[in-house]
């Protein structure tokens, strides 16, 4: 007579079943609304992708760093307003990609790019699993694919172009090298995000905290030699430009309703811009209570990850890693849906323990896995005021999974 189910099998094949039923149920009610039903935004990713969110805007950058006098922030950022917002580094990427352009076919290069990543995403998720639950077997891997294949931030960032799919395909691998006791080697990956994601350098102080000394002279190493190039070809300005960049990117924010982060929160909270619609050259006025409150969360939220696995006695383990690459997400004044797909490892973590979750906690994980696969029109449309609090659902399905990590481990010790 064959063996049961094991108790996490079974709790990740519903979870799974819940999954695909309100995928589902969202398409039907919501699918010919545009950008809408994560199915429909998966379909289009895989037959008509957008392909240009992120180089549309890296191409500004090369233009403008390419004309006299070769300022790139100058006139494009503080003068036309328009949003490139990534350091010059992120542009070498662009002009590897347009070095290999296929003639007649200029977006190709980046939709087989964005493809591999999206299928290593997918693998590196499976094996993360794999090596977290030994007797697993093979529904159980098409279980955590078909999770990462539902997943808003994943399939949003694969329709719309977004380079961020690479970053967490290397976010991916350099779990799976921190699980392999391979510091180095995550530490290289991790300064490469940084070329793109300058909020990620936090990992060089987490590797110095936890004396992670391995990690952190590899991780600065590379960072020093990505800053190098950067200065030597685009120049000392354009680099030091960046940083009054972030400056006012601090202060300012967004307030598009799909900015999911506690400037994005507080800005509709008080009214301050267009949470409605996209504005290509606008951002919020300066508004100094939602910068001061804003700061002092994403802070309060690093201190959190810094210091709480220390004093708990988990630092330095893959949970300790997980958590403080989550929590860079919450950090930024500018945390897009897509930048959420950091947390689909953490959710992959969480559901390799399934089994031993109290019933509370898996259905907090079940509740959060949920609400960030999917967008929720009834709580995207009110956008306005203390009713607008309802619609920064992915940050809170975020703060949910943190805590719920911390909690188990906590648990575990």
């Amino acid at each position: 007579m064959p063996a049961a189910p094991r108790v996490g099998a079974r709790r990740l094949w519903a979870l799974t079943a819940a999954a695909v039923f309100l995928s589902l149920a969202l398409f039907a009610r919501y699918g010919r609304q545009p950008d809408t039903a994560t199915l429909q935004i998966l379909g289009h990713a895989l037959t008509s992708p957008a392909g240009t969110d992120s180089t549309f805007y890296m191409q500004m950058g090369e233009d403008a760093f390419q004309a006299p006098p070769h300022s790139i922030y100058g006139k494009l950022f503080f003068a036309d307003h328009q949003k490139f917002i990534y350091p010059p580094s992120s542009l070498f990427l662009l002009e590897l990609m347009n070095a290999t352009r296929v003639p007649g076919h200029p977006g190709v290069a980046l939709r087989i790019l964005l493809f591999i990543s999206w299928l290593g995403v997918l693998a590196a998720a499976v094996l993360l699993y794999r090596k977290k639950v030994e007797d697993a077997g093979p529904l159980e891997y098409a279980c955590i694919a078909i999770l990462g294949v539902l997943f808003l931030p994943i399939a949003e960032a694969f329709y719309r172009g977004q380079v961020q799919l690479l970053l967490t395909f290397f976010w991916a691998i350099a779990v799976l090298l921190w699980m392999h006791r391979k510091p180095g080697a995550a530490g290289f990956l991790i300064a490469l995000t940084c070329a793109f994601k300058p909020q990620l350098a936090v990992f060089l102080l987490w590797g110095l905290f936890r004396r992670q000394w391995r990690f952190a002279v590899v991780m600065s190493a590379t960072l020093g030699v990505i800053a190098a190039c950067s200065v030597a070809y685009f120049g000392l300005r354009n680099n030091l430009d960046y940083l009054s960049v972030l400056g006012y990117l601090g202060r300012h924010g967004e307030a598009f309703w799909p900015n999911q982060s506690f400037n994005g929160l507080l800005n509709r909270l008080l009214g301050n811009g267009d949470p409605m619609s996209w504005r290509a050259t606008v951002y919020p006025p300066y508004r100094p209570a939602i910068y001061v409150v804003g700061t002092a969360l994403s802070i309060g939220a690093l201190f959190v990850a810094l210091l709480l696995p220390r004093f708990a006695r988990w630092q330095s383990t893959t949970a300790d890693f997980l958590f403080l690459g989550c929590t860079t997400v919450l950090l930024s004044p500018i945390a897009w849906e897509q930048h959420y797909a950091y947390f689909y490892f953490l959710i992959v973590y969480l559901l390799a323990r399934a089994k031993s979750l109290p019933a509370l906690n898996w259905l907090m994980l079940c509740v959060c896995t949920l609400a960030m696969a999917n967008r929720l029109p009834p709580l995207d449309h009110r956008l306005h005021g203390v009713t607008s609090l309802a619609g920064s659902y992915l940050l809170y399905a975020g703060l949910g999974l943190l805590s719920l990590l911390a909690l188990e481990q906590r648990r575990n010790a």
